[in-house]
């Protein structure tokens, strides 16, 4: 005997009640598919369901009903999802029955019931009979409500449909299957299938469907020594897909003890799985060594070979989009853990690698001690707000990029050289200028302006792509794990790389290389071909933008035990250092007169650091800007700024040598860092003050208010562009100083 039972506890909500009494249609409405409780499905008296089965009623009954009817016209299988989804009801069909399983798929996943068989006339009668009780009860409150389109739809659900008897499909004879024997002495992950009924043969369709691969098995993992490390029986495919969550995470843990629940047979039932120290332990029971990576890689070959052999047995299978997730998520992460375990790679010849810094002379403006410097505005310009880097500047040539237009001048005269529409991101070296607008890529002349090539995007381009130009003809762009390269000459597609493991990609230039840093702490150094030249295996988690020169790349890495600053030659992926650092490093490191500026912060107060080359620590200092400054170098020292404007200028010993307070003055979004140039240091914040590099005095002020994007040439002509999109300029104009006269306070 089956019954379907709806909860009654929706009935003495006061807001519910009141909604439906409303004299508003639309509060009634509104009401109605507000009511939520369980929807009780009960064979024999008993739910098998457990009381998971709860979601909005009204969308739940006729959910019920559609799958009921589906079942009535042919279909094999059919599911009612609850709780948001993290609860299925599946039916299968089985010639005049109805066989009913209940999963629950929040971790640890469970089959709560499995193959409960009901006769589906009988099933068809009590989700009926269920529609009625819904309909009436919530009649019986309201009576306005019948003629609401949900209650209307429930009564029409109440008519009665034959269901015509059928056989079920003839589904393969299968018996068990098993993962393929491995020779190599590693850990192991090996699975059992129980399928003599061919339930795996039966799916057909091409939506999600669960139903067919509830088979029942076994999961076993053992250790490189041949010792059981765990072995569960329950559903195989369930089994895995919470394993392979697991040892995601033990891929992203760089050696942090992790935990992780499994569902054994029964409703209840659990075990406890514990991965730290080099050891597995279950349910805390003698720990069996093996090393956690050797563990996670088991698990993901186990799962890749699950899915092959399903799809071997019931080839339909391909189109099961939740097998497919499966063999795609434990594809990706096979893929990182055999990188990690493999460790790094050297290159196998030294690469000179060439990294343009961008350096301003040092040579002060005039002699003496300066009192005032000014500048006179040149044109301004509209371009909208800025597309990626927006502002770029070669020789006299200056590039600005908005939504609304991009916009080539000259830099030192304003005078406009070219005009194209506008763009999402902007790029701009050399002799081109590439775009990303409107779901296509294009590459235009620095020099006039005119279109080079165009093509679309990839369709794996996510929300937040980065697009750079390197050197030997190389357009890149990248979003998400992946990196795709075009030819500059046609656009033509050269190659794509996916990090394995990665959720995001830095993506910077190295001379001729290109680096692919993932936030999972693997680090790619790929060549002209998209090969990997040099990999490096990080401590942990990268924390922000690679800093890289020609020397050495500089990256930092949070893991369990701290944070890490690690150091490896540009041209061969040697380590020189992995330096442990006493506090959480905020910005990319910065080199300044012979060793490393970090900036960072300890228990929330701003810190600065410096290291020496060999990865020592020299010194660390409370930020003199009473926050966590950006930092910027100067040829003896280092300047860091506060994002209120504070300014102050450091020596290589971490001495303040001034200091120019803007305490009290609002906060800039963005904090760009400050610029040292010519005896001066151009402060950008809400205006671009101007400082006397020696004293730190102020000596004048630019035309502009709060820039979003700053850029200054080597004769002092500045150009911001503010988040609006107002580009504006100046140039240096004249100065006055005095000769042999003392330092001002």
């Amino acid at each position: 005997m089956v019954r379907i039972r709806i909860g009654e506890g929706w009935v003495s909500d006061p807001a519910v009640r009141a909604g439906l009494r409303s004299a508003v249609a639309r509060t009634r409405r509104a009401a109605v598919r507000s009511i939520v409780d369980v929807l009780a499905v009960e064979v024999e008296g008993v739910d098998i369901g457990a009381g998971r089965t709860e979601g909005a009623l009204a969308g739940g009954v006729l959910a019920l009903l559609g799958a009921v009817e589906r079942l009535a016209q042919g279909e094999e299988h059919a599911s009612v999802p609850f709780d948001d989804g993290a609860v299925e009801l599946l039916l299968h069909r089985r010639g005049g029955n109805a066989l009913l399983s209940v999963a629950s798929l929040s971790r640890p996943a469970r089959v709560l019931a499995h193959d409960v068989e009901v006769d589906l006339a009988g099933l068809s009668d009590a989700a009926r009979a269920a529609a009625a009780a819904l309909h009436d009860r919530v009649a019986e409150i309201s009576p306005a409500a019948r003629a609401l389109p949900e209650l209307r739809a429930l009564l029409r659900a109440t008519i009665g449909r034959t269901v015509s008897p059928r056989e079920g499909v003839r589904a393969i004879e299968s018996t068990r299957s098993g993962r393929p024997p491995r020779l190599r002495r590693d850990a192991a992950c090996s699975f059992e299938i129980v399928d003599d009924s061919g339930r795996l043969s039966s799916f057909r369709g091409e939506a999600p469907d669960l139903t067919s691969l509830l088979v029942p098995g076994r999961v076993a993992v053992r250790s490189p020594a041949g010792e059981s490390i765990l072995s569960v029986g329950g559903v195989p495919y369930l089994l895995l897909r919470d394993l392979s969550a697991a040892a995601a995470r033990i891929a992203l843990s760089h050696g942090a003890p992790v935990s992780f629940d499994l569902a054994r047979p029964g409703r209840r039932a659990t075990a406890r799985v514990l991965v730290a120290d080099g050891a597995v332990a279950v349910d805390r029971a003698g720990a069996v060594r093996c090393d956690p990576l050797a563990f996670a890689q088991a698990v993901l070959e186990g799962s890749a070979d699950f899915c092959a052999v399903v799809r071997r047995r019931a080839p339909a299978q391909r189109r099961n989009a939740l097998l497919v997730d499966l063999e795609a998520f434990s594809t990706q992460a096979l893929a990182q853990v055999k990188e990690l375990r493999e460790g790094d790679r050297r290159a196998h010849r030294r690469r000179n690698v060439r990294s343009r810094r961008a350096r301003h002379p040092g040579a002060p403006i005039a002699p003496g001690t300066l009192r005032s410097v000014t500048f006179e505005p040149l044109p301004a310009f509209d371009v909208g707000p800025p597309a990626g880097g927006a502002l770029f500047l070669d020789g006299e040539r200056l590039i600005a990029s908005g939504s609304g237009r991009t916009l080539s001048v000259n830099a030192r005269t304003g005078a406009p050289l070219w005009e194209a529409p506008g763009a999402r991101l902007c790029t701009a070296a050399g002799r081109s200028v590439a775009l990303l607008r409107d779901g296509w890529f294009e590459l235009r002349g620095a020099e006039t302006g005119e279109l080079a090539w165009r093509r679309r995007t990839p369709p794996d381009l996510g929300p937040r792509p980065t697009i750079t130009i390197l050197p030997e003809g190389r357009f890149l762009a990248s979003s998400g794990p992946s990196v795709h390269a075009y030819a500059l000459g046609d656009g033509a597609s050269l190659w794509s790389f996916r990090s394995p493991g990665a959720a995001r990609v830095f993506l910077l230039p190295l001379g001729g290389l290109a680096l692919v840093a993932s936030h999972a702490g693997l680090v790619h150094a790929l060549d002209a071909h998209g090969d990997v030249v040099w990999r490096l295996r990080g401590a942990g988690t990268l924390t922000g933008l690679p800093s890289a020169s020609a020397r050495s790349c500089l990256l930092c890495f949070r893991s369990h035990a701290g944070t890490v600053l690690s150091s490896v030659e540009s041209g061969t992926g040697r380590r020189i250092f992995d330096a442990p650092l006493d506090f959480t490093p905020a910005g990319a490191p910065v080199r300044f007169a012979g060793r490393i500026g970090l900036a960072g912060r300890v228990a929330g107060d701003g810190v600065v650091a410096a290291l020496e080359e060999d990865g020592s620590q020299a010194w660390v200092e409370h930020s003199p800007t009473g926050s966590v400054p950006v930092l910027a170098e100067r040829p003896t020292g280092l300047l860091a700024k506060g994002s209120d404007g504070t300014c102050a200028s450091l020596d290589r010993s971490g001495h303040p040598a001034w200091l120019r307070s803007c305490e009290g003055r609002e906060a800039v979004p963005g904090n760009l860092a400050p610029v040292a140039a010519h005896g001066l240091v151009l402060v950008p914040s809400s205006e671009v003050a101007l400082l006397d590099a020696t004293s730190g005095a102020p000596v004048g002020c630019l035309p502009g208010h709060a820039p979003a994007r700053f850029i200054v040439a080597p004769d002092l002509t500045t150009w911001t562009l503010d988040a609006d999109g107002l580009l504006t300029g100046a140039r240096l104009r004249g100065f006055l100083s005095a000769l042999n006269s003392p330092p001002r306070p």
